[in-house]
């Protein structure tokens, strides 16, 4: 397996764990919470930070190609978000709450990395 390979594989895997619930929220909110297309960088941003650590030196050792399971903590993790956007998104600033949960979501897909031990494969 190439290493884009297994890129595409994780951010699908993340996709698809955070996309149905995540849609159904947006969905139902959409009256409450105004949603704007960047917000989509919260399935991209909290996956590179993951990816770059996941391929860094960090990882070596550590990591196997088991720990691909984190990219679905990852989508929990979005799914989570957007309920919490949804909930307390009309009451605060909404583009400046946004960046506050994607940015939030960059620190869980670091503290997914440093804090899963190595899976058996």
């Amino acid at each position: 397996m190439g290493t884009l390979t297994i890129i595409v594989f994780a951010w699908i895997l993340q996709t698809i764990v955070a996309a149905v619930p995540t849609a159904l929220v947006v969905f139902f909110a959409r009256r409450r919470v105004h949603w704007n297309a960047w917000e989509l960088l919260a399935f991209f941003l909290p996956f590179l930070v993951w990816t770059l650590l996941m391929f860094s030196d960090l990882s070596t050792g550590r990591k196997s190609l088991a720990n691909l399971t984190e990219a679905a903590g990852l989508g929990i993790a979005i799914s989570a978000a957007a309920i919490v956007r949804a909930v307390y998104g009309s009451r605060l600033k909404e583009p400046r709450f946004a960046w506050v949960l994607i940015g939030v979501l960059c620190i869980v897909a670091a503290g997914l990395f440093f804090f899963v031990p190595a899976l058996p494969e």
